[in-house]
């Protein structure tokens, strides 16, 4: 339902409330004292980002927590390009398959790569007092070294073998093989912003591994200012304050809500229950994100797109995306010195993006209205090619005849025989299985979409990277949406005052910084906020887009988005959308489901701790 936003909303306390709401009403309090302030003066004092930057490379510190060792040094040397700063690289004596498994541990680990990399030692040593592995497989650090100063070869059959399970296990309880497609320039990429991450995962012929919002927690020590924002340091810091606060105060609510609504007695394991519960309320507590907490991705860039994509992300005007740029060409030069030896500051981008803002700035446009939650027209169909079925159906004939017919013979005659489309679609996609995809013919038409959703949610579907995909700057002033549940139970009454107070205080931030810094109020945002942006597919990416983000294991935001773009199309595929697997179904059976798949395969492969999200 689209509401209208009101300019103040007030919040009521309920006599019955619980202690979390009661600590709500004191931190409205305190926080609308802070808001109401103006700094008067530029902060002088040095800014902990800005002595991080120049260190890391990074706003935030390294992730290690320790200082390494001799030996470890020489060894994360040989494997990595740097042990000091938040970009680094893995050098050629790395093995793929042992890349994989330490990139996809950033989407359930909060250790940096270099740890988790060291931790293979322990772990080597606990097999061993498992009685897994023998005394003369075993490995330590000290050998390891020596190995490498003397030159000798490297046993790393250990390695590769726990790489190998991983790679199993990641099939089962991550649901993707998308670590099969590292490959050329690889680099980790440490304690960025979440709003670092839209610039840093443009590049389309990527492959990216982020550390979740839905399975990991942050917290307070994960949130930091720009340095580009000094001056409004202080406000920024109150702000991130209020928003980790309302986080962490409505996780327990939400867990609560979850335990007493989804019935445990309906599932096989205790284990099943507890992983779905704490997922759940992850999606739910999400949305308190602000776009400054930091995030760890690892990346991997064929060398070509690795070139351009780092050129653009150092002609960035804002800090934090320059500093990664130019680190990514400093670690990437050390792997391939002669492929990225003409990198450079793009002057075109620079030039362009001043034009068009001197455009924009000219244009007069009624500004739209600020709504809250999911508007009925979050999703938009704004074009839609003519005849599409009829060329899908003449290029499926076309592909198949040895004849060498042309094309345009084929399409002819589809249009002017309609009857001829449906039997040849049919024959094409009915025996298709749960894991095909839809033949390349399917790729023949376009449409577009506009879709406007939470900022959460978005990113999750950002990563469909086959498709264009273009945004709009994120902003506090369109509005913003509500997770699951919250508006349909009174249970989380507390946690819709917590996101609508907590909105109405970053729109007032974003206000202020952007009257002086337009290009840098993206970082007063949250996960709440409303995202806009257009979407061009073809209907073989409709199929895939819409069928694996409709699965009710998924999160309710972009579930709800690809079930829409699929309605809005089914008039204009009337026959290929009969063999598009969309689930459209409501709840939260499929979760449950999920995890208890889950579960029962990790017992299988050994796994003891199967109550959290490991790796």
């Amino acid at each position: 339902m689209e509401k209208q936003n009101n300019n103040s909303q007030t919040i009521n306390q309920d006599n019955n409330n619980s202690s979390a709401q009661n600590s709500t009403s004191s931190t409205i309090s305190t926080s609308k004292n802070i808001f109401d302030r103006t700094i008067s003066q530029y902060t002088k004092q040095a800014m902990p980002e800005e002595q991080n930057i120049a260190k890391t490379k990074t706003f935030g510190t390294t992730l290690e927590t320790r200082e390494f060792t001799d030996d470890e040094k020489i060894v994360l040397l040989h494997f990595f390009t740097n042990i000091d700063k938040n970009v680094y690289a893995a050098t050629d004596a790395m093995p793929n398959s042992l890349w994989a498994l330490l990139e996809g541990g950033y989407s359930r680990a909060q250790e940096s790569m270099r740890m988790r990399f060291l931790k293979i030692f322990s772990d080597m040593q606990k097999d061993l007092d498992k009685g897994k592995i023998t005394q003369d497989e075993i490995i330590t650090i000290e050998d390891f070294a020596k190995k490498i100063n003397s030159n000798d070869s490297l046993n790393l059959s250990y390695f590769l073998t726990k790489a190998e399970k991983f790679m199993r296990k990641w099939a089962v309880q991550y649901g993707h093989d998308s670590l099969k497609d590292s490959d050329i320039l690889r680099f980790a990429i440490e304690n960025v912003t979440q709003f670092a991450t839209g610039p840093i995962e443009e590049a389309r012929l990527g492959a990216y591994q982020e550390k979740s919002t839905r399975y990991v927690e942050f917290s307070k020590d994960h949130l930091v200012v720009p340095t580009d924002l000094k001056e409004f340091a202080e406000e920024i810091r109150q702000w991130n304050n209020l928003l980790i606060k309302n986080y962490d105060e409505s996780r327990e609510i939400v867990s609560n809500f979850l335990s007493k609504r989804i019935n445990q007695e309906s599932f096989k394991s205790e284990a099943a229950f507890k992983r779905t519960i704490e997922a759940k309320t992850f999606d739910i507590i999400r949305y308190f994100i602000p776009t400054t907490m930091l995030t760890s991705i690892g990346v991997v860039w064929p060398t070509r797109e690795a070139e351009r994509h780092i050129s653009r992300l150092m002609s960035d005007p804002r800090e934090e995306i320059r500093s990664i740029g130019f680190a990514l060409l400093e670690e990437g030069k050390k792997i391939s010195p002669g492929l990225l030896s003409h990198v450079a500051v793009n002057e075109y981008q620079k030039q362009r993006e001043l034009d068009i803002t001197n455009i924009l700035q000219k244009l007069k446009l009624n500004q739209e209205q600020t709504t809250i939650d999911r508007s009925q027209d979050a999703v938009k169909l704004l074009s839609f090619d003519q005849d599409t079925e009829a060329k899908i159906a003449a290029a499926i004939l076309f592909e198949h005849d040895i004849k060498g017919q042309s094309y345009a013979q084929y399409l002819n005659l589809c249009k002017q025989i309609p009857l001829i489309i449906e039997p040849v679609i049919k024959s094409y996609c009915e025996s298709r299985g749960k894991f095909d995809a839809l033949p390349i013919a399917t790729e023949l038409g376009s449409m577009l979409f506009e879709v406007t959703m939470d900022y959460g949610g978005y990113r999750d579907l950002k990563r469909h990277r086959r498709n264009l995909l273009l945004t709009a700057p994120l902003t506090a002033e369109i509005g913003y949406e509500y997770p699951e549940h919250v508006t349909d139970f009174p249970e989380l009454k507390a946690v819709k005052q917590r996101i609508d107070f907590c909105a109405e205080a970053t729109t007032h931030l974003y206000r202020k910084v952007k009257s002086k810094y337009p290009k840098l109020a993206v970082y007063l945002t949250m996960f709440v906020h409303k995202q806009r942006y257009i979407w061009q597919m073809d209907p073989r990416q409709l199929a895939y887009v819409t069928e694996l983000r409709s699965t009710p294991a998924g999160h309710w935001s972009y579930r709800d988005i690809a079930q829409r773009m699929f309605r809005l199309t089914q008039e204009h595929l009337p026959t290929l959308s009969k063999y598009i697997n969309v689930d459209l179904t409501l709840g939260d059976e499929g979760r449950k489901k999920q995890e208890e798949k889950t579960v029962e395969k990790l017992k299988a492969l050994g796994e003891d701790n199967l109550q959290k999200v490991t790796f």
